[in-house]
């Protein structure tokens, strides 16, 4: 409750989500306490802060902000648990083992399918992340004998300012935030690295005030709650344009010397009269 009681008023819907999914971790028996963070929450972990935010969003004893804030989240987890947590565009690496290994990386489509190999589309509509090796698993498994299968869900990020290829990238969401900026070419030399912003939407997840920790602890996307979508800016270091301020001086000192000439020139224009 202290938690929920010390967001900001203005807090975005994540701040509610991720606190209170840290209050069922505490509260709720070992099996079901989520073991990746909320990006990989099972159903069981969501189910369970719907049913928390549901009560959280009609006490009277929170502020107005705090309820609505509950509610919207509610709204969003509840959505999540109806179509999942993939999106047409969202990528994912599958290993198939069986007499060899085999590797490649997919793309969702148009109503949400998926080709493994030559095997038939799979829908992954309604599917988790926590989900998708169980989904990918049965549905190889029709197909063929033996066969052990392993996903690995990629973040689609766009690395933008002082890098030198900014764009949209793909990265495992265990890498650090700075591999991630690495993979656009690395920080350009004006770039101010240790004051990144990571932004979704209008909402800034981390400021430049946090940038300085994360970067030193290598907190990973996903210890970040970086979804794919989100933008990572780098800022650029504010240079001196010397130039200007050169041109400037000397435009100053044009304009002070040609003012004492005219006042010399009046003053004695004066005396001689």
């Amino acid at each position: 409750m202290n938690l929920i009681l010390n967001c900001r008023v203005g807090a975005s819907i994540r701040c509610v989500a991720v606190t209170l999914l840290v209050v069922v971790a505490v509260k709720l028996p070992a099996q079901v306490v989520p073991k990746t963070g909320p990006q990989r929450a099972s159903r069981v972990d969501l189910t369970a802060l719907a049913q928390r935010l549901e009560v959280e969003s009609t006490k009277s004893q929170l502020s107005v902000p705090a309820r609505s804030a509950a509610a919207a989240a509610l709204s969003e987890v509840r959505a999540r648990l109806e179509r999942g947590d993939f999106s047409v565009g969202d990528r994912f690496v599958v290993t198939i083992r069986q007499d060899t290994i085999h590797s490649d990386t997919v793309s969702v489509r148009d109503s949400l399918l998926v080709t493994i190999g030559n095997l038939p589309d799979v829908s992954l509509r309604g599917v988790l992340r926590s989900e998708l090796d169980d989904r990918i698993n049965t549905h190889v498994a029709r197909y063929l004998r033996d066969a052990v299968v392993r996903t690995n869900v990629l973040t689609r990020v766009a690395i933008l300012g002082a890098v030198k290829v900014p764009g949209f990238y793909y990265a495992a969401p265990d890498r650090s935030v700075t591999d991630v900026v690495m993979l656009a070419g690395g920080p350009a030399v004006d770039a101010k690295l240790n004051e990144l912003e990571i932004s979704r939407g209008r909402v800034k997840l981390m400021t430049e005030k946090e940038s300085r920790q994360v970067m030193k602890e290598g907190r990973t996307l996903e210890q970040m709650d970086v979804r794919s979508g989100d933008e990572i800016m780098i800022p650029v270091k504010k240079k001196v344009n010397w130039q200007l301020i050169i041109s400037i001086f000397l435009g100053l000192t044009g304009l002070v010397f040609s003012a004492v000439q005219l006042l010399t020139w009046y003053y004695s224009r004066k005396n001689d009269a």
